[in-house]
């Protein structure tokens, strides 16, 4: 993804993939006091860099992924055009959920149950460490869950050139460690250099048998189908299909008829939203758009202001 970063132990980290260049290069911005621990370099950095966010510097969203087991820190940066995307394939996915949920079917009170939970946290199971667990902490682009379950059943992530690269890794992190209660990884690449071609990728569960021995891997069923050809022009297939049945363990979904029932965006409405999002985009970019004007004469009134809450140093650990 444009603008995230990625910091794995204390090797020098990229400034160029999180924030503006030289960011991390300065000077920390404020010195913990003598009393206080000294943070590792790692650790300092990344605290600048939420500094800086908060400050202002940084223009982008922050949202990170955390893998304490590997000291791996992920930090996400998305822009407008990646979260108008997302926004718009998660109201046509919630859109045909809800009209699931008023037919009188058996199905409409499953589809109730299935809620958005935009990008908030989840929490994977990773290693055991001294008999205790250890968790690692994601924040995808938008997750669709059902109330009883404790995973998300459905998970879209959109890509950039790096995390394109990374995301059939996160596939196996969120399919394989939550034991296939994770039915669905949907990444969309929208950064195809030199064209405006787009793709989709959709991984699901699978078991497999090798010398005798049943595993679990995370197949992709869908593999960087183009929804978006080279001269920008919707192709011809169905680019997404989801069940209802997806959205929901195995457990929650035994015993109900008629889960089969399907969720599909085409390709066309897939182009139809890409497209959109990146005309807000250049509209902002290009300060564009209709705004008020101060009544002739009329000042402004701001509240008093306090200094902001500095971040504490375990604020900025890592663990």
């Amino acid at each position: 993804m444009t603008g995230t970063g990625r910091i794995i132990g204390t090797p020098p980290l990229m400034a160029t993939e999180i924030t503006p260049p030289g960011s991390f290069q300065e000077n920390p911005l404020a010195p913990p006091p003598t009393k206080e621990k000294p943070l590792s370099r790692s650790a300092q950095r990344v605290l600048n860099c939420f500094k800086l966010h908060r400050a202002g510097y940084v223009e982008d969203k922050v949202r990170y992924d955390y893998d304490p087991c590997r000291s791996s820190l992920t930090i996400r940066m998305p822009c407008p055009l990646h979260d108008i995307f997302c926004a718009k394939i998660v109201e046509e996915i919630s859109r045909q959920l809800k009209q699931f949920a008023q037919r009188e079917k058996p199905y409409a009170g499953f589809a109730k149950e299935v809620q958005h939970l935009a990008t908030s946290r989840i929490m994977i199971p990773d290693e055991i460490r001294d008999g205790k667990q250890i968790y690692s902490k994601r924040e995808p682009d938008a997750s669709f869950k059902h109330r009883r379950a404790r995973y998300p059943g459905v998970i879209i992530e959109v890509c950039y050139s790096y995390k394109s690269r990374q995301v059939s890794y996160l596939a196996d992190e969120y399919i394989l460690d939550t034991n296939g209660s994770v039915n669905a990884v949907v990444a969309l690449d929208i950064d195809c250099k030199g064209s405006k071609k787009a793709a989709i990728t959709v991984w699901r569960p699978e078991y497999t048998t090798l010398d005798g021995v049943e595993e679990l891997q995370a197949t992709a069923m869908v593999e960087a189908l183009p929804f978006r050809t080279d001269s920008g022009l919707p192709a011809e297939e169905t680019a997404l299909r989801l069940s209802l049945r997806d959205f929901a363990t195995e457990e929650l979904s035994r015993g109900l008829t008629s889960l089969d029932q399907e969720i599909s965006i085409t390709s066309r409405q897939l182009c139809d939203f890409l497209s959109c999002a990146e005309e807000e985009q250049r509209g902002q970019t290009l300060l564009q758009g209709s705004i008020n004007l101060l009544r002739p004469g009329a000042g402004k009134r701001r509240r008093p202001q306090t200094p902001p809450e500095q971040l504490s140093s375990e604020e900025g650990e890592l663990c």
